[in-house]
């Protein structure tokens, strides 16, 4: 039996660069056990930082929660919407093929940030105000108006679906699959199947000839 890592004491110079390693270890807490398993100490020991600098960051355990989340959202759009306004101006929006893979591969290889993120905007009490999920409302709401969707879309629902679905997928693959080979096909498969219930639930289907086309060919129209 393999011993078990142990993270290597970092060189505590750089706060900057110490802030970062303290909160993507507490976001690794984060994606896995949720927000109430968050300690100082613990991420600490997991970021290999001194207890003491940690909290020199973090003073409590509130503030470390907060900062993390608040750090998660930013990544997440950044990393998700960096270069999306060159497909917004073609109307590559939600849930087109390309849109969908996107959030697919995404979420397909960054499943903390996803898992974390997602933890987050679940247990949000009230209006949620995150940017990344007003955005992808937002372009929802862009979609149903712009002729190729359902008007009677019901918005935070059909975002929360395909959100919380791509996010949560890849858990199952790692669990299933046996390979890279095998990792790409189950996620062609939820591609694939997201865009069928699209196909057939959301959009108008005279409006999408490419995908009518595409579902003809693979035998899952329905």
């Amino acid at each position: 039996m393999s011993e078990p890592h142990k993270p290597t004491r970092r060189n505590n110079t750089d706060p900057e660069s110490t802030r970062r390693e303290i909160l993507q270890a507490a976001l690794e807490v984060l994606a896995k056990d949720g927000p109430e398993s968050l300690s100082v100490t613990q991420v600490a020991r997991l970021a290999g930082v001194n207890r003491g600098t940690a909290y020199q960051h973090f003073p409590t355990r509130e503030d470390l929660a907060h900062a993390t989340t608040a750090w998660v959202s930013e990544r997440i759009y950044e990393e998700f919407y960096g270069d999306f306004e060159e497909l917004s101006e073609k109307n590559e929006v939600f849930p087109s093929d390309v849109a969908m893979e996107r959030l697919s591969d995404f979420a397909m290889n960054n499943p903390e940030l996803s898992r974390a993120w997602l933890f987050d905007v679940m247990s949000t009490k009230g209006v949620v105000t995150d940017p990344f999920w007003k955005r992808y409302v937002h372009e929802l709401e862009q979609f149903s108006k712009s002729g190729y969707g359902r008007e009677d879309i019901d918005i935070e629902v059909f975002a929360f679906i395909t959100l919380s679905s791509a996010f949560l997928w890849p858990i199952w693959v790692g669990a299933h699959s046996k390979g890279s080979k095998s990792r790409s096909r189950m996620q062609q498969r939820f591609v694939d199947e997201m865009l069928r219930l699209s196909m057939y639930g959301t959009l108008i289907p005279e409006k999408h000839a490419a995908l009518m086309e595409r579902f003809a060919k693979t035998g899952k129209a329905g």
